[in-house]
C-alpha cells in the first residue's frame, strides 16, 4: 500500500503490523481494565471477534483502499495488480479464513492469560 518495491513492501507491511499489534495490545487493555477482569476465555472471546470482523468486514474493503490490488470495478491495466481476498478472503486458499481466526483468537488468549487488570 505504501510502496510499489516488493522487498521493501515486506518490512514494511510487517513493521505495520507489529505495531498495529502494539495498538490494539492497548485496546484489549483498556477492555479488561473497564471490565476488571482479563481471562483467557474473555481474550479468546475478543480475539474471535476482531478476526471475524478482519475476514468479514476489513478485508472486502482492501481492493477499494490498496492502489495495487485489482477491484471488480477497474478494467484491464497494463501492469500487474494483486490479487483481492474474496469472500472471507478464501482466494489466497481455503484455510486462510481459519488460520486468520485462529491466530486472532491466540493473540486475544494469550494477552487474556498475561495481561493483570489493576
Amino acid at each position: 500500500m505504501v510502496t510499489s518495491n516488493r522487498d521493501r513492501a515486506k518490512v514494511v507491511g510487517t513493521l505495520l503490523h507489529v505495531v498495529n499489534g502494539w495498538i490494539f495490545a492497548i485496546v484489549y487493555a483498556l477492555f479488561f481494565e473497564q471490565l476488571h477482569a482479563a481471562t483467557w476465555w474473555l481474550g479468546l472471546l475478543v480475539g474471535c471477534v476482531q478476526g471475524i470482523f478482519v475476514v468479514v468486514a476489513l478485508l472486502p474493503i482492501l481492493p477499494g483502499m490498496h492502489p495495487r490490488m485489482v477491484s471488480d470495478f477497474r478494467g484491464p491495466e497494463p501492469t500487474r495488480l494483486l490479487e483481492p481476498p474474496g469472500f472471507l478472503a478464501v482466494n489466497y486458499g481455503r484455510a486462510t479464513p481459519v488460520v486468520l481466526l485462529i491466530a486472532h483468537a491466540t493473540y486475544g488468549l494469550i494477552l487474556g492469560v498475561f495481561y493483570l487488570p489493576r
